[in-house]
């Protein structure tokens, strides 16, 4: 059988068994037992359970994962959210629009610490959108800054995404951290500017703060900073013992979840339930990404014991214009595929097959996992599958529809493009400042 059309009978199953109504997970596991007995004998899926024991359950850098999600757990029900949300409104509040940038800036706050996309949108899908509608903001406002900023944990570091992404590719995690730093602050910034004038070309759409709220003395607006203490610690105790060397992402992790448990007890709300959620919460996520690793390991296993990899390989690089021609290809696989797929699925399948064509280009491992973070930003908002829209329905009051929430989050998603292409073109933004750690 030719690999042509073996990918083509892979691909048809696998998107058949999704259709049934099977978990991504089992998808990709089924698919792959299915052409392991077509294509080997029975005894090649010994090889694969060994391969994944010794991936997965021999690896101490995916003990990040659960760590970095038990510290966002933490944090979301120990009341710093609620704070950093308070502090940064009030200071934000004579802007025009300052509710809505206030959002964006709280978001990138936030995803210093959490590292979780569904957390983040989840907490100021709670806590900013009913504020902003209540003062007037237009919808499309309102719902595309806590859409669109709550996906900033996919960039900014501890995200998860760089830690599986690091993993699977035997790159350093701190690296990656640190390389998603100034991305994430550009996507911040382009964000920032576009609530800023479309505030000041449609003053209708954000109606300027109450009188009270403007004028609070700038003694008290001081004295609210205090609120910021914690979580300004615990994303430079985090991030900084990564910068200089002194703890490895895993070790971070650790430091992380303590000084969340610190803050739960310091804002009185360290409970038991609030642990046993947590805890709860952090083995349903990594039992999930666990499992997808087993299935996508699997599948791609089978893809290259055929030769799948070969003709992924000359496929692309056969593309017109040389490398940029093989690079713009992986993005549109990428965009293609976020409309449908989540980022981790994404990542199983196509990083392995896609990372030794970037290596024999002379490119970076480190830039190219900012490329696939700033894809899978758009992949959050993009229709028809857009988890960030579908977890922001969920919180939202009555009588916000899906096709609302999609309608605001479009100007973002162009500016993701644009951050995209900028992140491409200037690899500097992504490999600057891990040149310069201290541990590097």
């Amino acid at each position: 059988m030719s690999i042509e059309l073996l990918t083509l009978l892979i691909g048809l199953t696998f998107l058949l068994l999704l259709m049934m109504g099977l978990p991504l997970a089992w998808a990709m596991g089924a698919t792959s037992v299915i052409f392991t007995l077509f294509l080997f004998a029975p005894t090649t899926l010994i090889v694969f359970v060994g391969r994944m024991f010794s991936s997965i359950m021999m690896s101490y850098t995916l003990l990040a994962i659960p760590l970095f999600v038990l510290m966002a757990a933490i944090l979301q029900h120990s009341g710093v959210t609620q704070q950093l949300f308070h502090t940064v409104h009030v200071w934000s509040g004579r802007l025009r629009g300052g509710l809505a940038i206030g959002t964006i800036v709280s978001c990138t706050l936030m995803a210093a610490m959490v590292g979780v996309v569904g957390a983040e949108i989840i907490t100021f899908g709670l806590l900013a959108v009913p504020e902003m509608l209540k003062r007037g903001y237009d919808k499309r406002l309102a719902l595309g800054s806590v859409c669109a900023g709550g996906g900033m944990a996919t960039l900014i570091p501890p995200s998860t995404t760089f830690i599986v992404y690091g993993m699977l590719t035997n790159t350093s995690i701190g690296e990656l951290f640190i390389a998603g730093v100034l991305p994430g602050l550009v996507l911040a910034a382009l964000f920032t500017a576009y609530i800023f004038l479309a505030a000041l070309i449609k003053p209708e759409w954000a109606p300027p703060a109450p009188l009270a709220e403007r004028n609070i003395p700038l003694s008290r607006k001081v004295w609210m900073l205090r609120e910021l203490i914690l979580p300004a610690l615990l994303a430079a105790g985090v991030l900084g013992s990564i910068y200089t060397g002194v703890a490895t992402p895993t070790e971070a992790g650790a430091l992380g979840c303590i000084g969340a448990t610190l803050s739960a007890a310091i804002n009185r709300r360290l409970t038991w339930k609030l642990i046993v959620d947590s805890l709860f919460q952090t083995v349903l996520v990594s039992c999930f990404i666990a499992w997808l690793f087993f299935g996508a390991q699997a599948l791609i296993g089978v893809y290259t014991l055929a030769g799948g990899d070969d003709f992924v390989r000359s496929a692309i690089t056969s593309l017109p214009y040389g490398k940029w021609g093989a690079i713009i290809g992986m993005q549109l696989i990428w965009i293609f595929l976020g409309m449908f797929l989540d980022w981790i699925g994404i990542l199983f399948l196509t990083i392995p097959l896609f990372l030794p064509i970037i290596l024999d280009m002379g490119l970076s491992p480190l830039w190219f996992g900012v490329v696939y973070c700033m894809n899978m930003h758009i992949g959050y908002l993009s229709p028809p599958f857009g988890p960030s829209v579908f977890i922001l329905k969920s919180v939202t009051p009555a009588g916000i529809t899906t096709v609302d929430i999609y309608k605001s989050v479009m100007p973002y998603l162009w500016l993701t493009f644009l951050a995209l292409v900028l992140t491409i073109i200037f690899p500097g933004l992504s490999l600057w400042l891990p040149s310069k750690m201290l541990g590097g």
